[in-house]
């Protein structure tokens, strides 16, 4: 079940680590490799995907990343630019040995924040499972609907 927030809902829990947005190729780069790290083998990696999460930023969109202590990417999401008032937060990650230190939630309340303020009146997502529901539900998600996978019974001419 998608997972909807309106900007009067967002909170954002104290004690999160800082997001940053990707200035350069090297962080998109960095950003994609994190992912793939992040999601292992239950999501292909796509072969550009530093070059998408970069078109995602330069058409309306946002990218929010956190930078560990060490210096790595810790984990990373995307965020749609809105369209009709409505916007989806997609990808968050966090490498294995950054998890439980707030990283998701704080990628998501920043991203979340910054689509409100270019005009966003809704964003969402899809959790894939309890612990991501329970950390979208704390910066302020709420269920809001069922989406609907639908295949046509044959290819389209």
């Amino acid at each position: 079940m998608p997972l909807d927030v309106q900007n009067f809902a967002l909170t954002r829990p104290a004690g999160l680590p800082a997001t940053r947005s990707p200035c350069s190729d090297a962080e998109f780069t960095e950003i994609d490799a994190a992912l793939t790290e992040a999601f292992g083998a239950e999501f292909p990696a796509p072969a550009d995907g530093a070059s998408l999460l970069r078109r995602t930023q330069e058409r309306g969109g946002a990218v929010r990343f956190v930078r560990a202590a060490d210096g790595a990417c810790a984990g990373a999401a995307s965020c749609s630019a809105p369209a009709e008032g409505t916007a989806e937060l997609a990808g968050v990650g966090t490498r294995p040995a950054y998890r439980r230190r707030g990283v998701a939630a704080a990628v998501t309340s920043a991203l979340a924040g910054v689509l409100f303020e270019r005009g966003a009146e809704s964003v969402w997502l899809e959790p894939t499972g309890d612990g991501s529901r329970r950390v979208y539900e704390r910066v302020g998600f709420r269920p809001a609907g069922i989406r609907l996978y639908m295949r046509p019974p044959a290819p389209l001419p």
